[in-house]
């Protein structure tokens, strides 16, 4: 049976292969920092929401207070996993498998780069929700990478996406499944799931797992983020 997502695609890809860009270009600025000094008014209301929690505990079903927030949703962060999606267009042509490996690796680590200024949370995407996007590399042979996401769950949240380039013959679909943990001084974002990058001319499938996400100093200290 094919899952709510393939139905999806083969429905509103098409859409969105032919819609007309939208002109605006990312801007990439200055080195975001990654840790945050809050204000006494907002740490005081985080420090009050987490006297209520034990240690353990899930926070996927606590109402977390807007400025620890980043004003996007999770289906449309992972799409971050290709802010440096250059590394895969020329996989289809090295012929040495550990130079493919090398190219997978680069853009897996680079993948991790992009991030919001300060310590940010996405909001959780409602059951249903979809999210769509390309990339043009102004180059008609490197052809145009689409992403596809749908959240598939609500309880337990999953979430599900398809990239693909035909072009230069590659496809990766993810599942993920984000658990949220309150640690005490830390809270951690685990992210059950894996993700299948098949390049077609090849026959070949790659997984790759996700690390783990950590926010520091909660409590006590400056709030950070840490990918382990």
């Amino acid at each position: 049976a094919r899952s709510p997502l393939h139905v999806l695609f083969l429905q509103d890809l098409w859409d969105l292969m032919s819609a007309e860009p939208a002109g605006d270009d990312v801007v990439v600025g200055e080195e975001p920092e990654y840790e945050e000094k809050l204000d006494e008014a907002p740490k005081s209301i985080l420090m009050g929401m987490m006297r209520q929690l034990k240690v353990g505990m899930d926070l996927s079903r606590i109402t977390l207070p807007a400025f620890i927030l980043e004003p996007r949703s999770f289906l449309e962060k992972c799409s971050d996993f290709m802010s440096h999606g250059h590394h895969l267009l020329r996989l289809s042509e090295i012929q040495d498998p550990t130079q493919r490996m090398l190219a997978i690796t680069r853009w897996y680590l680079s993948s991790w780069h992009l991030k919001p200024p300060g310590v940010k949370k996405p909001y959780n995407p409602i059951l249903g929700e979809v999210y769509h996007c390309k990339w043009d590399y102004g180059n008609p042979d490197m052809g145009t990478t689409y992403y596809v996401a749908e959240q598939v769950s609500h309880h337990p949240p999953i979430s599900s996406f398809y990239f693909v380039n035909r072009k230069r013959n590659w496809s990766m679909d993810v599942s993920l499944r984000p658990k949220s943990k309150f640690l005490g001084n830390s809270a951690a974002s685990i992210m059950e799931g894996e993700a299948n990058l098949h390049l077609l001319n090849y026959g070949e499938v790659y997984k790759i797992s996700f690390p783990a996400y950590y926010v520091r100093g909660i409590l006590i200290g400056v709030m950070r983020m840490e990918i382990r």
